[in-house]
């Protein structure tokens, strides 16, 4: 019985290793097919690794560079802006966006962002939604606090009463902002469009007076809520400002 119950760990074990090391046998592989210049074949492989979840720097980078070998500049900027997100990868991706950006041969008209959508995009990602909870928070706890050590004579403060009116409107107003990013986060994702060209409607129909036109490697801001309304169409702005519906196939979430 004993011998029994090793053998099943054994091979439980064993079957356990197998199943952690078979991503990387397939990333190797991936790599081994894209140094010989199967490029399809190499695509292939990673995207079978991004469909297990099993998501790297290094994965969407080289999915970027089998696909710029294989002409698909707009699929390849997409997977190089997922790498960037990555600090191992970042820096290499930065440039490979440089260099497929350059290679469109329309490039889009894109407005400079408003200071307060900078300031969005930039508290998105520090102190992030959560970190903007936790400062309005601690400014919450510090005005109770004051109150509470002003109801023992514990702390006498120069105009206490006043700091402690102070410390709850920041923390309104923090909490607030933390409200207001979430919301952006949730409602608007950014995109990048890897068809040829495609149409940007009026309304969500064929046949909808036309807006203006995107092409491959456009980026796209998309609005969540509104495309939620139709089925196969999305919402979007274009980078020049213009609002308008296009067609789902050919578009890239990041």
């Amino acid at each position: 019985m004993k011998k029994v119950l090793a053998l099943s760990f054994l091979l439980s074990f064993t079957g356990v290793l197998f199943g952690q090391s078979s991503p990387q046998l397939n990333f190797d592989e991936a790599n081994n097919s894209l140094e010989e210049g199967n490029y399809r074949e190499a695509l292939k492989r990673y995207r079978q690794i991004e469909e297990n979840d099993f998501i790297s720097g290094e994965l969407f980078l080289n999915m970027g560079i089998a696909s710029v070998q294989i002409d698909s500049l707009g699929l390849a900027k997409f997977y190089f802006l997922q790498a960037s997100k990555f600090e191992s990868t970042q820096q290499s991706a930065g440039r490979a966006l440089d260099f497929v950006n350059s290679q469109f041969s329309r490039q889009s008209a894109k407005l400079p962002k408003l200071p307060w959508d900078r300031a969005v995009d930039h508290l998105k990602i520090t102190p992030g939604t959560f970190g903007l909870f936790v400062i309005g928070y601690c400014f919450v706890c510090l005005a109770i606090l004051l109150i509470i050590a002003g109801w023992f004579n514990l702390i006498k403060l120069p105009k206490q009463k006043n700091i402690i009116i102070s410390c709850f409107t920041v923390a309104v107003l923090i909490i607030s902002l933390a409200y207001y990013v979430d919301y952006v986060d949730q409602r608007y994702d950014e995109a990048v469009l890897i068809a040829d060209q495609s149409t940007v409607s009026i309304s969500p129909t064929e046949n909808a007076e036309l807006i203006s036109m995107a092409y491959e490697g456009y980026d796209l801001t998309i609005d969540r809520k509104k495309s939620a309304t139709q089925e196969n169409w999305y919402y979007i702005r274009l980078g020049n400002g213009q609002f308008g519906w296009i067609e789902a196939k050919g578009i890239k979430i990041l």
